[in-house]
């Protein structure tokens, strides 16, 4: 079975190539997790199947075909990253008290708060402890500790702010610590592993950041939706725990309100301009989309290039 995305824009050999080492990825996961607590070993691997597109791992993959790509030690990157992907998603739905995850019982509530703890807190350890220092760079290790500092910062910046009247700023910070971060890590760690030169790797960085900022905005629009079918959790989940989403950033900024003029999530709704928050949130979605397809667009041509924008624009190409 197929693993990632199906693209008809993607080179067919290069989709094929990649469909084969995403399915070595996840063989690699559950080789580096194996361990004989069975209860963690059933929550990997639903977290694993959960995860059904591993966009951080491909953009690993696609970012070393810029240079000299060696599947093994690729691979293995791909593998650490989306461990501490899969681990931060398991802690924030301990955080968020999240019943869904993808239109599938969260691990938290299906297996227990304990056991969710537990799991991310091994999945973080092994995310760093399988790259051999003789192999990667110790500055891309320590960079992917430093992702997971940030994440962290941005988490408790997020905690902290609950049921606060927030700023764009601080918006930006915190999806910058989260979303964006991972997308920018993968794709640079992957490009500069295979030795592409620090301008090129840190244009794809930066592409990632920027990919990252914008799918989170439609992820947020997409909160929102009269549809439960569009997105994989409870609806208006954020908005209901305190965490106020760019929508309701915008539509209180537009309006001169504060949080703190609303008794609940549903008098906030029916007293702020929603729909014109969410239109102004599409406007600075597609702005970072404009400016990472600018990026991309300025890349050295390539069949990972064409591959890379396929991706990009199918990631982003969602009804919001």
């Amino acid at each position: 079975m197929s693993i990632i995305l199906k693209i008809n824009t993607m080179d067919p050999s290069l989709q094929n190539e990649l469909d084969s080492e995403i399915k070595t990825v996840r063989s690699m996961i559950l080789k580096h997790t194996r361990t004989k607590y069975h209860g963690v070993r059933d929550i990997i691997e639903d977290v694993l199947d959960l995860n059904g597109k591993m966009l951080r791992p491909l953009f690993v993959l696609l970012a070393g075909h810029f240079g000299e790509y060696k599947s093994n030690k690729m691979v293995n990157l791909a593998a650490s990253i989306e461990m501490l992907h899969m681990a931060t998603l398991i802690h924030d739905d301990i955080v968020d008290d999240s019943k869904l995850r993808r239109h599938r019982e969260s691990v938290q509530s299906k297996y227990g708060k304990d056991m969710a703890v537990y799991t991310g807190d091994f999945l973080l350890a092994k995310s760093l402890s399988i790259l051999n220092a003789k192999e990667y760079e110790a500055s891309h290790i320590e960079r992917l500790a430093k992702g997971i500092e940030r994440i962290c910062e941005a988490e408790l910046l997020q905690y902290q702010s609950r049921f606060k009247t927030m700023t764009f700023k601080n918006y930006l910070r915190i999806v910058s610590g989260k979303t964006a971060a991972l997308f920018a890590i993968s794709l640079y760690v992957g490009a500069s592993e295979s030795k592409c030169d620090d301008k090129l790797s840190n244009q794809l960085g930066r592409i990632g950041y920027e990919l990252g900022i914008a799918f989170q905005i439609i992820d947020d629009i997409l909160d929102f939706s009269e549809d439960p079918s569009n997105v994989g959790k409870s609806i208006k989940n954020d908005l209901k725990k305190g965490y106020f989403t760019l929508p309701v950033i915008l539509a209180l900024e537009e309006q001169k309100l504060n949080i703190e003029d609303f008794s609940d999530a549903e008098e906030l709704l029916e007293g702020i301009d929603l729909d014109k928050g969410i239109e102004y949130s599409r406007i600075i979605a597609k702005k970072y989309t404009k400016k990472a397809f600018k990026r991309i667009s300025k890349l050295p041509e390539s069949v990972a290039k064409n591959a890379l924008e396929a991706v990009a624009k199918h990631m982003l190409n969602r009804n919001y």
